[in-house]
């Protein structure tokens, strides 16, 4: 059994940004594409769970670059179910050009949620078997629950209502919509400028159709190295969503 898969999207108008770069929610609607492909592939994929009335839900994601493709370019994903840790299937991808050149790495923690319930199961039950391959490792260092900010640094920078075009198959909102959520409030000069080396999020809670999400936002700067914190809320002041970006 061929634990690594992988596969070849090509970068369309709609996935490139002013810049002529591969946006991050694109990026991210690729490694969601090819890790639901690899998991069908490996007997626990959306076919296979949704008949025990369950489904994978990312919870995190850690995603380091070191350059972006443009316009008409492929890539290519690399993407494997590396270990198990806890409630969490770890995933872990790497990005190539089309040259076979890398430029990025991220790992991703997975949970496996009861349909019924909505609660996290452990894994290797429920008549599903989560394959790893632990000697192959993307990035060291697992995701992390990342801090709250500190509320004296943060400012409110969009209030946004979720639609329809916001909810997926499981009818809530998607991860690659909240990536873009974020970045329609991160600093445009700062894209202008800077090269994003690491983005970071944590997915807390679920939101739905018609929710009120306020977003806020934070920087630090250490030395050379500049973060941007973000934080989303729902219309009853829960938790949605953290993210850094570098």
């Amino acid at each position: 059994m061929n634990l690594v898969w992988q596969e070849r999207f090509k970068l369309r108008t709609y996935d490139v940004d002013f810049r002529n770069s591969m946006k991050i929610s694109s990026l991210f609607n690729f490694m969601q594409e090819a890790a639901a492909n690899s998991a069908s592939s490996l007997g626990f994929g959306y076919d296979q769970m949704v008949s025990q009335q369950l489904f994978w839900v990312i919870s995190r994601a850690k995603i380091e670059f070191t350059s972006f493709p443009t316009l008409g370019e492929e890539i290519i994903i690399e993407t494997w179910p590396r270990t198990i840790d806890k409630l969490f299937a770890i995933r872990d991808f790497i990005i190539y050009n089309q040259n076979g050149g890398e430029i990025a790495r991220a790992t991703t923690s997975w949970l496996m949620i009861n349909g019924t319930n909505m609660r996290p199961q452990r894994l290797n039950g429920n008549g599903i078997t989560v394959s790893t391959f632990e000697e192959k490792v993307a990035i060291k260092a697992l995701c992390e629950k990342l801090e709250a900010t500190n509320e004296m640094n943060t400012e409110t920078i969009n209030t946004v209502k979720i639609g329809y075009n916001d909810i997926d198959i499981n009818q809530h909102v998607s991860n690659v919509k909240y990536v873009e959520l974020i970045f329609n409030v991160y600093p445009i000069e700062r894209l202008r400028d800077k090269q994003i080396t690491k983005f970071e999020i944590n997915f807390l809670t679920e939101s739905k159709y018609d929710d009120l999400l306020t977003i806020k936002r934070a920087e630090e700067i250490n030395s050379d190295v500049t973060t941007f914190s973000f934080e989303a809320y729902n219309q009853n002041d829960k938790q949605i969503v953290m993210a850094i970006v570098q």
